[in-house]
């Protein structure tokens, strides 16, 4: 019964008669591993002889195997303490010691014994009086250790003890029965040795056996040495003892087993009856079984009320109880379910052995789509599959959705997972409930570069970008006339470079994500939105510097440093993109989010940065830039317009509020398609950068063909319009005379010449020469700048 494997049989689950009273202190040891129960009838141990020697001392002097004095009652345990006949008559003397007495079965020392053989005070006195004792055959010592030692010695019967083992004892009992011997030996029943000897043994009866007396008993025997009174007090005969069976706890864990080991009770008949049966089996040479399988059998067909309630009543066969299932293909297109009894019946493996009714067929083989591991976590859903197919739901069948097509669109083409082959659009694994979605048509994410959107986009953008192309030619062409340096050409030629950058932003909203992309649409857009306001920007504050100066005095301001400034709010920018980029790249994800038209997830593909930092002070710098733009623009509105940039930079400014706001509704506040988000966003960014810059530049690619005559008009009306602190007044029919004067020169030709047209102005006011000479300084400030 130990889990150490201690046990002779290693291991052993049940012992089903178990004689405690020897073996109590060897069970103890493994008592917590281990159930013991009564098995239902006794045994009893005890001293026999044969009945031929009983019958024969019955006769007394007509014995024919000892000499008696009068008629013995050899099966009464008092005849041996009242007579030296009976004691002579079992005798030691008349056995062979050699052949009685082994000292493996009782150690010198142990129980009183000395060469396989122990002995009672009363022998140890009779021989010493030179008188023989009785022989007593034991098995061995530690069969009820000391029990018979201590009845006798204590009931002063002289005698021997000797151990010849089990075997050996009942060969030596049948020989000396053979040859008509006399024997006194220890055995106990129900036992085989009695069943094949029937009528043969008798037993000797000793004082009836008194519960307290028997209590006493210690176990041992010569404590005090060999052929010396023992201290075990016991001196009435063995009592009848309940065996026991007893079994591993491990087999608990099997509730069918537990059940019958618990109900399994036999009485004394059915022992008896099963013992005789095997006797009978073990005579009969036609007998093919072996004997104890035979007697087993025959009792268990004959005694059927007996042994039915020991079996708990099988339950109703139960498929996640009863049957294991094995899952193949797990890692393929669909998986393969099939069904085994847990314990079939040894005679036919597709019948089950430890239940009866309900599902007695085992289900068939079926296939799912259900993947293993769904499999082992559902058991309670799938195994109803077995009886009838589920209702069919979304998960029997799955979508795919093909890639962008030329009109940017998906396409999401629905089947069933495991589709009949004869009916593809009907499902081999499940019934009724929804039916197969049609296929469903979705925008893409993005504009793909051969969709006709994005075509024609391009050709309007690369439109835009050759007249962008020609203006830039015409400003570097007519970059020596006075309107094109006064308009500060190469901030005109940045402005249009910004616009190239912005009309490459457009190509950029197209095709797919990807790292070029993600990362260029940042840069490329700032790069271009800066160029453009930070070259008006610049300008403005060219003009600022030189008109709003409180002293006259002449200020040069030259392009150079312009572009300085507009390096500066170039770079600043340019440093926060940078920045972004390396720290927070806007890498290309794919998202998967629920789709709204079916009922499934799609992948949507995004350029997005962890943080939204960076792209928050791009933008605001960019409205530093746009709203100082404006403020700027605001302080110089009274300038010459030649010079203020005032309703340019403002109207610019609306532009990109309008703009900007269209953008924002695009990017976060609509659900449109994707084509129509593109080209809506593509004709805000041209339309915006095409006006502006036409804006800004169409003054002064116009002004280079009408002559200079009006620049020298616009000197006079700048001496004229000189501020009212400096009492400068003129009288406004003057003031046309002046400018007609101006246009046609003395001889009534058109005038061209600047310096002519503004001596034939200084002719016409010649009384007002101290309110100009006051204004001078101011005016040839603004010659010389121009």
């Amino acid at each position: 019964m130990s889990t150490m494997g201690r046990g002779l049989c290693t291991p052993t689950h049940l012992n089903p008669e178990v004689w405690t009273s020897s073996q109590m202190a060897a069970l103890k040891v493994h008592a917590n591993e281990s159930t013991m129960a009564n098995v239902g009838y006794w045994g009893r141990s005890g001293l026999y002889t044969l009945q031929a020697n009983v019958d024969d001392a019955l006769r007394g002097p007509q014995s024919t195997l000892g000499n008696l004095s009068r008629p013995f009652s050899a099966d009464f345990w008092r005849e041996f303490t009242l007579s030296d006949d009976l004691i002579e008559y079992f005798s030691i003397d008349r056995h062979n010691r050699s052949r009685i007495a082994k000292a493996k079965y009782c150690p010198d020392g142990v129980g009183g014994c000395l060469d396989g053989c122990s002995k009672s005070y009363a022998c140890t006195l009779h021989e010493g009086r030179g008188k023989s004792c009785m022989l007593v055959l034991i098995m061995r010592w530690d069969y009820d250790p000391g029990y018979l030692q201590a009845i006798m010695s204590n009931r002063n019967v002289p005698a021997y003890f000797c151990s010849a083992g089990d075997s050996n004892l009942q060969e030596y009992v049948v020989e000396t029965m053979q040859r008509n011997g006399t024997i006194v030996f220890y055995h106990y029943v129900p036992d085989m040795f009695h069943t094949d000897n029937p009528g043969k043994f008798a037993r000797i009866l000793w004082p009836l056996p008194d519960p307290a007396v028997v209590a006493t008993a210690t176990g041992t025997f010569g404590e005090l040495g060999y052929g010396n009174p023992t201290t075990n007090p016991v001196d009435v005969d063995y009592p009848q003892e309940n065996l026991m069976k007893i079994y591993a706890n491990l087999l608990r864990s099997d509730e069918l087993l537990a059940h019958y080991l618990n109900q399994f009770v036999l009485t004394q008949l059915d022992v008896t009856t099963m013992l005789s049966s095997m006797a009978a089996f073990q005579a009969d040479p036609a007998t093919t079984q072996p004997a104890n399988f035979a007697a087993a059998c025959q009792w268990v067909r004959s005694n059927y009320d007996t042994w039915t309630s020991w079996l708990e009543t099988l339950p109703l066969c139960d498929i996640r109880r009863h049957m294991t299932y094995t899952m193949t293909g797990c890692n393929t297109t669909f998986r393969r379910v099939s069904f085994a009894w847990t314990r079939p019946d040894p005679t036919n493996a597709t019948l089950p052995f430890e239940c009866d009714g309900g599902i007695v067929t085992l289900p068939g083989a079926f296939q799912t789509s259900k993947s293993c591991e769904w499999l082992s976590t559902h058991e309670n859903e799938w195994t109803a599959w077995t009886s009838a197919p589920p209702h069919c739901d979304p998960s029997f069948f799955a979508y795919t959705i093909s890639s962008c097509s030329e009109a940017s669109t998906r396409e999401v083409a629905f089947a069933w997972n495991l589709p009949e082959a004869a009916n593809p659009a009907r499902s081999s694994e499940c019934t009724g409930g929804v039916a197969l979605p049609a296929n469903v048509v979705l925008d893409c994410g993005y504009v793909p570069y051969t969709s006709s959107a994005f075509v024609g986009i391009a050709v309007l953008t690369s439109v835009v970008m050759v007249l962008l192309t020609g203006l830039t030619a015409l400003v570097v062409l007519f970059r020596e006339r006075p309107i094109i340096k006064r308009s500060q050409w190469p901030l005109l030629v940045l402005m249009l470079l910004g616009g190239y950058c912005l009309c490459a932003t457009v190509f950029l909203f197209g095709g797919p994500p990807s790292p070029g992309v993600c990362g260029g649409r940042p840069f490329v857009a700032s790069l271009g939105y800066t160029t453009v306001f930070g070259s008006i920007l610049a300008k403005s504050l060219r003009v600022y510097a030189v008109f709003n100066q409180k002293a006259m005095k002449r200020v040069v301001i030259t392009v150079w440093r312009a572009l300085q400034w507009f390096i500066v709010v170039l770079g600043i920018d340019m440093g926060i993109v940078a920045v972004w980029l390396v720290v927070d790249f806007p890498h290309p994800i794919s998202t998967t989010v629920p789709s709204t038209d079916f009922h499934g997830d799609i992948d949507i593909q995004q350029c997005r940065s962890s943080n939204f930092i960076f792209p928050t002070l791009s933008i605001f710098w960019k409205g530093l830039v746009t709203l100082g733009g404006v403020y700027v623009a605001f302080h110089i509105r009274k300038a010459d317009s030649d010079f203020q940039e005032s309703v340019w930079m403002f109207a610019s400014s609306c532009m990109v509020i309008v703009g900007g706001g269209v953008m924002l509704a695009l990017t976060y506040a609509t659900t449109m398609s994707p084509v129509s988000t593109f080209t809506l966003q593509a004709v805000v960014i041209l339309l915006c950068t095409v006006t502006h810059l036409e804006r800004a530049v169409d003054v002064s690619i116009v002004g280079v063909g009408d002559g200079d005559g009006a620049h020298a008009r616009a000197q006079v009306f700048q001496v004229a319009r000189c501020d009212a602190d400096r009492s400068v007044s003129i009288e406004e029919n003057v003031l046309h005379d002046v400018v007609d004067q101006i246009g046609r020169g003395e001889n009534g030709a058109e005038q061209t010449n600047p310096a002519v047209q503004l001596a034939a102005a200084l002719k016409w006011l010649p009384d007002r020469s101290i309110q100009l000479g006051r204004c001078s300084a101011h005016v040839l400030g603004v010659a010389r700048h121009r």
